[in-house]
């Protein structure tokens, strides 16, 4: 009698390793999905280096944790605490590493991230990138400087053409300036774009005015936002108007089809 022993086929199989799926693989939208995990930032990245362009070291950018007001740059020479905040330029260096992430993404990192900025910070910033760049900067934070240069700030905030949400840094309560609330009044009207106001103040060390400070600074934030709103409102009138009208135009009989 003759016995055979049957092996199962799958001792002989040789498993061949399953495709490699790299990120380049994926669709676009799901693509940019991820990717938009690693370059949005939930807090303010704040610019520390005056200088911010591709001839130049790598700028401080840091992403600063939720505070109550702007925490100030290390000494160059103190490594920064790891536990403190993050480098922001590694959200930025992500795109820098291949074209395709780069054009696909290079929007919502301008558009969607805060960035928060000094008087000695936001000049070369704007004046380094592409105006692209510039022109998808939507939300802003700023430390206004005591009493001088409003103007030139809000000029340059007025370039913005898609600055949505602004926040200013006053400084401490003692020091309040009635032109400051004047300056965000006036200054505000010049952002086209511009839907709300916030204003912040630091913190101080107390005094008897403190408390009319921070309700002059809440009533001055509530009037302009609410003509903001009005603006916004008001355009969108116009808009209807002027969409009813060459609606009605294009409704009207001509003379030459009339026969």
């Amino acid at each position: 009698m003759l016995l055979t022993t049957h092996c199962p086929s799958r001792i002989h199989h040789v498993d061949t390793p399953p495709p490699t799926i790299t990120l380049l693989d994926l669709p676009p939208e799901i693509r940019t999905q991820i990717v938009s995990y690693l370059i949005l930032s939930s807090s303010a990245i704040t610019i520390h280096e005056p200088r911010f362009n591709r001839h130049s070291p790598p700028p401080l950018a840091k992403t600063l944790p939720r505070t109550t007001g702007p925490i100030p740059a290390p000494a160059p020479s103190t490594p920064p605490p790891e536990d403190i905040f993050t480098v922001g330029t590694t959200r930025l260096a992500l795109l820098l590493t291949c074209r395709l992430f780069y054009h696909e993404n290079w929007k919502t990192y301008y558009s969607r991230n805060t960035f928060f900025f000094s008087l000695s910070t936001l000049p070369p910033f704007l004046d380094a990138i592409p105006s692209r760049c510039r022109d998808q900067i939507r939300r802003l934070s700023f430390r206004m400087p005591y009493r001088h240069r409003h103007a030139r700030i809000w000029h340059m905030l007025s370039t913005l053409k898609r600055l949505e949400e602004l926040e200013l840094w006053l400084h401490p309560p003692a020091t309040a300036r009635h032109s400051e609330w004047e300056s965000c009044a006036w200054g505000v009207r010049d952002c086209e774009r511009l839907r709300a106001l916030r204003l912040s103040r630091e913190q101080g060390e107390g005094g008897t005015n403190e408390n009319a400070v921070l309700e002059k600074d809440k009533g001055v934030e509530e009037g302009i936002n609410a003509f903001l709103r009005e603006r916004l409102m008001e355009r969108g009138r116009d808009f209807e108007g002027r969409k009813c009208s060459a609606m009605l135009v294009a409704l009207e009989p001509r003379e030459d089809l009339e026969d």
